[in-house]
């Protein structure tokens, strides 16, 4: 697998400066930076968060925060469905597709989706 070599907007912390800064030193960056990507030979092999984080992450993965993109989804596919309808219906698409092409008709355009 293809690893990114840049990680925007993350702490980066080489493996060796881990091992030698010690734990401390660890868990404090990632207190003030929320986050730490630790490389090995300039790839990305992990990314340490703190417990809060994770269980926001772990939150979001499930689905609890994303309820009103949930409510968004469905009135727009709503909308669509409505759209769709109209043009099923005899006096939609279909009687317009029924007819011969006549130039210099002017052409009726319905609501923008």
């Amino acid at each position: 697998m293809s690893l990114p070599l840049d990680v925007p907007g993350l702490e980066k912390a080489t493996a060796s400066s881990v091992k030698t800064r010690g734990w401390p030193s660890l868990m404090r960056t990632v207190r003030e930076k929320q986050a730490l990507v630790i490389t090995n030979h300039n790839h990305p092999e992990a990314v340490i968060v703190d417990i809060k984080a994770y269980q926001e992450l772990l939150a979001r993965a499930a689905g609890s925060h994303d309820d009103g993109r949930q409510g968004e989804l469905e009135r727009l596919r709503a909308e669509f469905d409505t759209a769709l309808s109209s043009l099923q219906r005899e006096d939609g698409l279909g009687k317009v597709l029924g007819q011969p092409i006549r130039r210099g008709k002017a052409t009726l355009l319905g609501p923008s989706l």
